[in-house]
């Protein structure tokens, strides 16, 4: 076992949430990386989320009537393809109070290392040695026995990854008063207006693209919350305003997206996995040469598309009312996207409706953004304890 950052013995003491060295500390984490890591889209977002003013909003959010605690010490397992979620989920667990000992994958990357180092900087100033004392950032080969040695001392532990990863962990037991969070495959989608988009000028267009594009490409469309589903909402607006969309998500992407081989060459895979497995597409479009690849499901096709986006590979059908929405959901779906609709009247709906799945509906360009209710789970509640 490597030790990234932090104290091998990390101290189990709980503390109230959102405490003041606490906050110090994340925001001293914030300057690091905005400096450091600003040309690293994904990292500079972490540095942003984690600046003194909306830690501050955070805290006025979750007051509490009651005194509380953090649990103690919580073990953290983060995925290996969302390279800042580790310290999203260590800052979660800080401000609910917690000490923390966040695994990392062997397979981490660049941005891990950038954003670790960051973090170890800042837990290595003796003003912030207490802090330090209650953080442990390791990484380790999979080994259950390890894990289970490590999970004997804590009194929670939060799992991010797929399906497979969250049924290993639940086989390595806890301490009875151990809580659980667990955050297995999700997917989620964009539904776009086909009125709205055909009513945007050159400019807002081009804006509404830039956010598209951070909701999806930045990340790879790997995170939960990234749309690998486009729903077109019929209605207004002419033919052409789809193709308008699409091309100007390509233009957007043609200045930033790295497009390599290996881009190039997953996103064909999966488009022809999808085409094999599961039959409903009825076309193919590219757009911007090889960078935005549009796939077309017939209104008959059952089911949603399974975890095959990515790389800027959209599946996408039409709609002619919000009701047949409701069909296309499952209990994996988390998030929508809208561009047009309005999301607190489409959140609504969806509530009214018995929707399946959703937790989330956000304006384009929040896709991504980090929230301390998550799956509609609020993790500073559930990583602490009411005390009165």
């Amino acid at each position: 076992m490597v030790l990234l950052a932090g104290s091998e013995r990390p101290s189990a003491q709980p503390w109230e949430p959102f405490h003041p060295l606490a906050m110090e500390f994340l925001a001293a984490v914030s300057a690091a990386v905005r400096k450091g890591c600003a040309r690293r889209e994904e990292l500079a977002a972490f540095g942003f989320w984690c600046r003194r003013a909306h830690l501050e909003q955070l805290r006025e959010r979750h007051k509490s009537p009651r005194p509380r605690l953090g649990r103690g010490l919580v073990f953290h397992a983060a995925p290996s393809n969302v390279p800042a979620m580790f310290a999203y989920t260590y800052a979660i667990g800080l401000l609910a109070g917690n000490a923390n000992l966040v695994r990392l994958s062997t397979r981490r990357g660049e941005g891990e290392e950038l954003l670790c180092r960051c973090i170890r900087e800042a837990l290595d100033r003796p003003e912030f040695a207490a802090v330090r004392a209650r953080s442990s950032f390791v990484s380790y080969p999979r080994d259950d026995g390890r894990t289970a040695a490590l999970l004997a001392g804590c009194a929670g532990r939060v799992v991010w990854g797929g399906d497979a990863t969250v049924a290993a962990m639940r086989r390595i037991p806890m301490p009875p008063h151990a809580v659980e969070l667990s955050f297995p495959d999700r997917w989620s989608l964009a539904l776009l207006s086909r009125k709205y988009v055909a009513g945007l000028g050159e400019g807002e267009l081009a804006a509404l693209a830039r956010r598209f594009y951070n909701d999806t490409y930045v990340m790879d469309q790997n995170a939960c919350s990234s749309p690998r589903l486009a729903v077109w909402l019929a209605g207004g607006g002419d033919g052409g305003a789809r193709r308008r969309w699409w091309e100007a998500v390509a233009r957007e992407a043609a200045g930033r997206y790295p497009l390599g081989a290996f881009q190039a060459a997953r996103k064909f895979e999966r488009f022809c996995r999808r085409a094999m497995e599961a039959p409903g597409v009825e076309g193919l479009e590219r757009f911007g040469g090889n960078l935005v690849w549009t796939a077309r499901l017939g209104a008959s096709t059952e089911g949603t598309p399974p975890p095959g986006g990515g790389f800027g590979l959209f599946w996408e059908r039409e709609i002619g009312a919000l009701e047949e929405l409701l069909p296309l959901l499952d209990d994996r779906t988390q998030t929508v996207v809208c561009a047009g609709p309005d999301p607190a009247s489409t959140a609504a709906f969806l509530a009214a409706h018995g929707a399946r799945g959703v937790t989330r509906v956000v304006p384009a360009g929040q896709a991504l953004e980090m929230d301390t209710v998550w799956d509609g789970r609020d993790l500073i509640a559930e990583l602490s304890r009411s005390i009165g």
